[in-house]
């Protein structure tokens, strides 16, 4: 009987395929880390202060939006910008990069439509 091999790869060694899935691995590990797609979906529908974010995006804690704002900032995605008005306040919105995925979310979201895929289609 022959073995086959096992269709699990590691990160690193599915990382050696292709330039192209190099790439891949990259976007996930930004799009893929907990609470990332729910922020790039809420500023989707409008830039926001970081109070009205965490209103948002139920359950996320300050300091995890915090975090995940300096994460998806760093990968430009999203920027913050200082709003107008008597008072300094701060907005983060997404970067022309960040509105690039909108296409991509779409998307997803219809894909899980046409699966039944929960929470995700609602």
């Amino acid at each position: 009987m022959t073995e086959r091999p096992s269709p699990v790869v590691a990160a690193d060694q599915h990382a050696q395929v292709s330039g192209c899935d190099v790439q891949f691995v990259d976007v996930f590990k930004v799009l893929g880390k907990r609470w990332n797609g729910m922020i790039i979906v809420a500023l989707m529908q409008r830039p926001a202060r970081f109070g009205e974010l965490a209103k948002m995006i139920p359950g996320i804690t300050d300091g995890i939006l915090s975090d995940r704002l300096r994460e998806l900032m760093a990968a430009s995605l999203v920027e913050r910008q200082l709003a107008d008005g008597p008072s300094t306040a701060v907005l983060y919105r997404l970067t022309p990069v960040g509105e690039d995925l909108r296409q991509a979310f779409h998307e997803l979201r219809e894909w899980a439509a046409r699966n039944n895929l929960g929470e995700l289609c609602r």
